[in-house]
């Protein structure tokens, strides 16, 4: 029987709240395509060092949040052991390329804004509470920007480019 360890997982965020009375969990997503857990039979929370796979009775997504009624947590009181709990994902992968992309994955791909075209290298993604930011060097400045679906267009995994639309005002904050 094989052992199933956390480097065997894609982690995809962690549980951030409970959702109402009846054990539903709010779940930060720091995952690039959160849509591809839509049809998830199971996720993984790690409990006393070791993954436990919990069967998924519903699950919607919200914006960057994802909700969750795991079957048999069924009241406030039960889900609140999962907490700031990390969850996993099992790696899904085509035989081609991993079908969930973490926006940390983006690193050393070139950023090309809508309006003001192509940015630079994304040299860094960091993970703040409740957002992904990536870090661009742009004629010697530094530029940041948050990632997620609203500002990211379209992912070129071939070309290693990343298409985006920054909020406006964004880009002229950090050439001034």
């Amino acid at each position: 029987m094989k052992i199933l360890r956390k480097e065997d997982l894609f982690r995809i965020g962690f549980v951030n709240k409970i959702s109402g009375y009846k054990g539903n969990l709010s779940c930060i997503i720091t995952i690039a395509r959160p849509q591809k857990l839509l049809t998830s039979k199971f996720l993984f929370l790690i409990l006393e060092g070791l993954p436990v796979p919990f069967a998924i009775e519903n699950i919607e997504l919200k914006g960057e949040e994802l909700i969750i009624k795991f079957e048999d947590v069924d009241s406030e009181l039960q889900a609140k052991k999962f907490l700031r709990k990390e969850i996993f994902s099992d790696k899904m992968v085509d035989k081609k390329k991993i079908d969930l992309l973490s926006w940390t994955d983006l690193k050393n791909y070139i950023a090309i804004d809508k309006t003001n075209g192509e940015i630079g290298l994304i040299t860094e993604v960091l993970e703040y509470p409740m957002q992904m930011i990536a870090r661009c060097m742009f004629n010697g400045r530094e530029i940041l920007f948050p990632l997620n679906d609203d500002i990211v267009l379209r992912i070129d995994d071939e070309e290693k480019k990343v298409f985006v639309e920054l909020p406006d005002g964004l880009f002229d904050i950090y050439m001034k």
